[in-house]
């Protein structure tokens, strides 16, 4: 009985230091940063509580959720094609609305008209609320919530249509707390939940910590970021919005969120190549990385911007568009650099 004793004690406390051991390295805590930038970079005026997300319209017009750090939530926006980068915070109707809005994960939407749906993660209540943007008076006009019990602790998402959309799910559970702990186990708890017309459907699981996500130019493939396996997840959309898993692109940082270029359908990536960092440090370094052709055999990773801290603390997103990269934070300021290298 002493010796069946011992040995469940020594497989249990094996197992268990493996996963330690595992999660140690997933945090990377020994990473060294080398700083280079594609350009001149300085901060945009007027955010300086995060830009959590980034998402970028065909024209150029950049949506920025502000959060999570501020307790009422703010959206604003950037013109990529101004001779003077700056931001423009987003009136929100009704204005009561905000005392419970934290916004997070956020898409657009382009109808044909040139019309602007947004869709935006409420990290508060962990549910999807959508606005229409008026562009004229610069004010996002609360449309509906969107809740369903297979939206369970949304992180990012990304619109297909006017009321329909993929959404990756930190857990299976729907309290903060809980949902940070299944993370902790280092467990593919994550998913992807498919939401059309008040359906919804789980399309990919399996996933070590479902983050960012986004889709190419002709809806054929979708990205989800695992910052945990310092992946990017590729899967082919099908017929039925169902989504089959094509392969990984490996990038050795913790990915947060992912953006596309419309024009080339390149990735563009906020990372914190250190997760221990992020974890302990006020200003942890920022990564971006551009990744191309990612559906591909034989994927393109080029990181384009990498500091210590002392520049930006983190980075949660980045964005391209016509020579100006954007580059957000969780609950920091955000950059601007001007690209004068080829990508």
């Amino acid at each position: 009985m002493a010796k069946l004793v011992a040995t469940i004690t020594v497989v249990v406390l094996a197992v268990v230091g493996q996963h330690i051991c595992r999660f140690l390295l997933a945090l990377n805590p020994f990473h060294h940063t080398y700083n280079h930038s594609p350009g001149p970079c300085q901060h945009v005026p007027g955010i300086t509580t995060g830009s959590e997300d980034l998402a970028l319209t065909s024209s150029g017009l950049v949506f920025i959720s502000s959060g999570p750090d501020d307790k009422r939530g703010k959206l604003f926006t950037i013109d990529l094609n101004s001779p003077v980068i700056k931001s423009s915070q987003v009136s929100i109707e009704p204005q009561s609305f905000r005392d419970n809005f934290v916004a997070f994960g956020i898409s657009v939407y382009e109808y044909p008209n040139n019309e602007i749906q947004l869709f935006v993660v409420n990290f508060k209540s962990f549910e999807i609320e959508t606005f229409r943007y008026d562009s004229s008076t610069n004010t996002a006009h609360h449309i509906k919530t969107i809740k369903h019990s297979l939206i369970t602790s949304p992180n990012d998402i990304v619109a297909t249509g006017p009321e329909s959309f993929y959404v990756t799910n930190m857990s299976f559970f729907s309290n903060l707390v809980l949902v940070a702990f299944s993370l902790l186990t280092f467990l593919p708890v994550s998913s992807v939940t498919y939401y059309e017309n008040g359906e919804a459907r789980t399309v990919a699981d399996g996933i070590k910590f479902g983050n960012g996500i986004n889709m190419s130019p002709d809806g054929q493939v979708v990205y989800v970021a695992s910052p945990f396996e310092g992946r990017i997840k590729v899967y082919h959309r099908q017929s039925d919005n169902s989504l089959e898993f094509k392969n990984d692109v490996t990038v050795y940082s913790g990915v947060d969120n992912v953006n596309v270029d419309p024009t080339s359908g390149s990735l563009w990536i906020g990372a914190q190549p250190s997760l221990w960092q992020a974890m302990v440090l006020k200003s942890p370094g920022p990564q971006v990385f551009e990744v191309k052709h990612a559906e591909s055999s034989n994927p393109v990773v080029t990181s384009i911007y990498a500091n210590d801290g002392d520049e930006l603390g983190g980075s949660s997103a980045a964005v391209y568009h016509k020579g100006h990269l954007l580059v957000g934070t969780v609950s920091s300021k955000l950059l601007h650099c001007n690209v004068n290298i080829p990508v």
